[in-house]
């Protein structure tokens, strides 16, 4: 799932999962997906009729694989997002942000997603669009002083 991805964004998939494992029967498939929820990697909502439940993959799983996939680390890469937010807090403009750190949305989008917990509500823009986990960041002093840390304990 995370090495199909294109832009570094949680997916959803259903049964077309399958038929990347057509030599797996549903159960096996199931029971790999059940192990991915427990780590945290997807979640999974049931649904009546499909064959698997509805999987939607989570940024712990760009942390888990990207190394492997892509030879980025997602949580290296957020530190330096979090400095180039630390030095110019206007890069909270998130297409900005991308554009100075000059990387593809594939690996800019899951260090970015896992800065989000450092925003509290109100702090980042919540409209809904595909192409980034929010588009903008309030960059106060509450939030400096969790890039700092963030940056410092990740390094």
């Amino acid at each position: 799932m995370a090495e199909q991805c294109t832009d570094g964004m949680p997916g959803h998939f259903r049964d077309d999962l399958l038929a990347a494992f057509p030599d797996e029967e549903v159960v096996t498939v199931r029971s790999a997906l059940a192990e991915l929820n427990g780590a945290g990697l997807v979640t999974l909502d049931p649904l009546i009729g499909p064959k698997l439940p509805s999987v939607h993959t989570t940024h712990a799983l760009f942390v888990a694989a990207d190394a492997a996939i892509t030879g980025h680390d997602p949580i290296e890469d957020s530190v330096v997002l979090a400095r180039l937010l630390i030095d110019d807090p206007e890069l909270g403009h998130v297409p900005g942000l991308e554009e100075v750190a000059g990387w593809p949305r594939r690996r800019f989008n899951p260090a970015l997603g896992l800065l989000m917990p450092l925003f509290r509500k109100g702090r980042y823009r919540e409209v809904y669009q595909p192409d980034y986990p929010t588009l903008g960041l309030i960059v106060g002093d509450d939030e400096m002083v969790a890039l700092r840390r963030y940056a410092r304990d990740h390094a």
